[in-house]
């Protein structure tokens, strides 16, 4: 079967960008079971860091991927990822010498990155040799990471293992239509197709092994008791698993950083210090238990007599496990006429609830080991702010209890948190709504709307004791000083001037409950690597992560300086000088503002996708299906925004992506000041009017960020072609040092900052737009020979020759020239 250039370009590159996007969410759901969930914020850079270490190998070594073995390397370079993919997989397979151990790690990310090499290298080749056509060429890309999002969230429910299965085939068919396009044109070097082939039904085999006689199972999960997992699932969001049951409990365990007991039908539920709230109202309802979980929460509440429990619980994967396999064991506890189960956000349900409850439990069910390692640092905690316990104190009858649980480290802070709310809700003395108790190394915080009376103190008193609980909190008994300050005072920094942890009450512009490193202790924090694995394992990742990429993102920089010093110092020993360099374009300066415009662009992209798409997450009322519709709608609108560039003639490229540049920064400025209290306000409407504001946040940001690399790439094409792929490097490696610092830039400033450090990332973008003037000198007889050559090669007339054709057009790809 023959096929178009054209046809074959278009439809490889899509394949590659769905499996690129199908490998990252499934690796990134892999090293989140294995490793922790840091991980998988980690993992989901190294497609970036991928795509810069393959445009900068291309910038070094244009020879690797150029006419007339165009096709044909990118062939081969699909198929390669292909079985980078499964040797990736393989190696996760293996039990390595520890969870922690560095150097594993080290060979588990290198290992990972490589695919994404790989395929950056092809795309890299794509772009530069197709620049003409980069509008579509950009459209079908993002497309193709769309479909990669919705293959994953279908894959995941498979398994993880698998899912990245399935990325291994979708990059080996890439392969298969860049072969077909290198027998589309004579002159073209064929691809290998035995090659091609191999890795074809290889992915195929190896997929439909598994699923027939599971063979790829993943030895370092980390499970508390790998030996008694009596039962696995994979859902969207996690690794679900439970423990074969002991006295009438199997626990149930979610990406090993949460644990919730599935109780037997006839076990009574062992008593906690969550259900303080009941010593109080005992039968009185209605109440609302927010993370359903395992059901320890609902059956307590059930046993207190209450007739009328709400249960909101957000993982679909966590109701299939009690609903399915355990049902029976459970009593169908979810199917209790009492019990009314919600899916979707435990805030968002509080706002909408047409009623106001007596008692609201939040349970938490974080391990220890999460807690006291910083494994959590990096999830946002919606629940667990000033404007989230203010949400669910306004849905409270007037003698109502909010009862929230959490580590006893965390406790201080939560104590704050809690004032602070009251506080905002017209509580004059904070002290008087709370008290809390602790057992087995958690603590629960209990909030009452009006002040506790001398009787109700003495009932949780009582209560704590029959129970052997610890008292935590009274307000006649603050237990320490610092306790004492935190519900006298506003500022929790003045209660604890020189507390270790960070006690400020999480916001809505900043919901990082469990990061609690103090701005001041921070710098030395990063300097003490040994503290920092052991003690806030995100920050780590993410210090990591920064590093990695900087130190990339640097090298890459310097290479236009190391390749002309390399050249002159060839030209200087060569007896024929008069040979041309190697064509890999000088930086002069048009060239040093377009590698700044494009990394400026890239960083920008990253911080903004960080910022909005999580709040487009919140608004998108999808209960384990949010991601997927919120990252098609984001690279759809983002692959139209390129494609409506496809008419801006070259003579205008500059001023119009000066202009987009320039509405980006107001954009991001505005953002920065409305978008938590636009989220914030939407919590209380319906999941139409949600959709319908996400839809209007996310859009117009992918319209005109998704236009300035296709703006970009006509600009650099025109006059300096052999620096696109280092153009295009230096973009994603600046994204992935985006993405480090962001993180970090939200868990210690808020959304707002990290909005404004995109809004300042995009107004370096619009000072640094190359004229296509400025960038003439970059472009000089040392690299117009070799672009004749490849013309020649390809049977085509050399740029600009043509009738008809635009300046700088590449015809490597005879097919690829504008469609009318």
């Amino acid at each position: 079967m023959r096929v178009s250039q054209r046809s074959g370009l278009f439809s490889g590159v899509a394949a590659l960008a769905c499996a690129t996007v199908l490998l990252e969410i499934s690796l990134a759901r892999i090293n989140a079971a294995m490793f922790g969930e840091p991980h998988a914020f980690v993992t989901l850079s190294l497609s970036l860091v991928g795509a810069g270490v393959g445009g900068a190998l291309l910038y070094l070594a244009p020879s690797l991927v150029c006419p007339p073995a165009l096709f044909a390397r990118m062939a081969a370079l699909s198929s390669l990822s292909s079985g980078a993919t499964l040797a990736a997989i393989i190696l996760l397979a293996q039990r390595g010498p520890a969870p922690g151990s560095l150097p594993w790690l080290a060979l588990v990310y290198a290992a990972c990155t490589v695919p994404f090499a790989l395929a950056g290298l092809a795309l890299a080749a794509a772009i530069r040799h197709a620049a003409a056509e980069m509008p579509r060429l950009y459209l079908l890309d993002l497309v193709g990471g769309a479909l990669g999002g919705l293959a994953a969230a279908a894959a995941l429910r498979a398994g993880a293992p698998r899912a990245a299965l399935a990325a291994a085939i979708f990059f080996a068919v890439a392969g298969v239509f860049f072969y077909l396009a290198s027998r589309g044109r004579d002159g073209e070097q064929r691809a290998q197709g035995g090659l091609v082939a191999t890795f074809v039904l290889g992915s195929f085999v190896l997929l439909a092994g598994d699923v027939g006689a599971p063979w790829l199972k993943l030895p370092g999960l980390r499970r508390t008791s790998p030996d008694r997992t009596e039962h696995e699932a994979w859902s969207e969001r996690s690794l679900i698993t439970v423990d074969r049951p002991r006295a009438g409990t199997a626990m149930m365990r979610i990406d090993s950083v949460a644990a919730s007991p599935i109780l037997d039908a006839k076990t009574t539920p062992p008593p906690q210090p969550e259900d303080m709230a009941y010593a109080l109202h005992r039968d009185q309802g209605p109440a609302l238990v927010v993370g359903a979980g395992g059901g320890r929460d609902l059956r307590a509440a059930l046993k207190a007599g209450q007739k009328d429990v709400y249960a909101v619980e957000s993982d679909r994967g966590v109701v299939e496990v009690m609903r399915g396999r355990y049902a029976e064991f459970n009593g169908h506890l979810l199917d209790k006429p009492e019990v009314h189960l919600v899916m979707g956000d435990g805030r968002s349900f509080a706002r909408r609830a047409p009623l106001l409850f007596r008692n609201i439990v939040i349970p938490s069910a974080d391990t220890a080991e999460a807690s006291s390692t910083g494994a959590l640092a990096l999830s946002e905690s919606r629940l667990a702010t000033v404007e989230g316990v203010g949400d669910f104190l306004a849905r409270l009858l007037p003698e109502g209890t909010l009862v929230v649980s959490r580590a006893d480290g965390d406790f201080d802070r939560l104590l704050a948190l809690a004032a602070a709310a009251l506080r905002r809700a017209g509580a004059a003395a904070p002290k008087d709504h709370l008290f809390a108790c602790s057992a087995a190394q958690r603590t629960a915080l209990l909030v009452r709307r009006t002040p506790l009376s001398r009787a109700d103190i003495e009932a949780l008193r009582r209560h704590c004791r029959r129970h052997k609980f610890s008292e935590a909190f009274a307000p006649d008994r603050p237990q320490t000083p610092v306790r004492d300050r935190l519900v006298a005072v506003a500022d929790a920094r003045a209660a604890a001037p020189d507390a270790r942890t960070d006690l400020t009450p999480p916001t809505d512009d900043r919901p990082f409950f469990s990061y609690a490193v103090p701005a001041r202790r921070l710098p030395a924090l990063l300097g003490d690597w040994k503290a920092l694995r052991a003690e806030n394992t995100a920050v780590f990742a993410l210090a990591a992560l920064l590093a990695v990429a900087s130190g990339l993102f640097a090298l890459a920089a310097l290479l236009p300086a190391v390749a002309a010093r390399a050249g002159r110092l060839l030209r200087r020993g060569d007896a024929a000088a008069a040979a041309p360099p190697p064509p890999r374009g000088r930086a002069g300066g048009g060239g040093r503002r377009a590698l700044a415009f494009f990394a400026a662009i890239g960083a920008g992209f990253a911080l903004v996708e960080l910022a909005v798409f999580r709040h487009a997450l919140l608004l998108l009322d999808l209960p384990s299906h949010e991601l997927p519709a919120a990252l098609v709608v984001l690279l759809v609108s983002a692959g139209l925004g390129g494609l409506l560039t496809a008419r801006v003639a070259p003579s205008v490229a500059a001023g119009a992506t000066a202009r987009v540049t320039e509405a980006l920064v107001v954009a991001a400025a505005l953002a920065a000041v409305g978008l938590v209290p636009l989220t914030r306000w939407s919590l209380g409407l319906g999941s139409f009017p949600r959709a319908v504001l996400a839809l209007a946040l996310l859009v117009p940001f992918g319209l005109l960020a998704g236009s300035l690399a296709p703006l970009g790439v006509k600009l650099v094409s025109a006059v300096s072609p052999a620096l696109l792929p280092l153009c295009w490097a230096l973009g994603a490696l600046a994204g992935a040092a985006a993405m480090a610092l962001g993180a970090l830039c939200a868990m210690n400033l808020g959304y707002s900052a990290l909005l404004l450090g995109a809004g300042l990332a995009y107004l370096l973008a619009a000072a640094t737009v190359p004229p296509a003037a400025a960038m003439a000198p970059a472009l000089g007889d040392a690299e117009r020979a070799p672009r004749r050559a490849g013309a020649a090669a390809a049977g085509d007339p050399p740029p600009g020759e043509a009738t008809g054709q635009a300046a700088g057009a590449h015809p490597e790809v005879p097919e690829a020239a504008p469609v009318a």
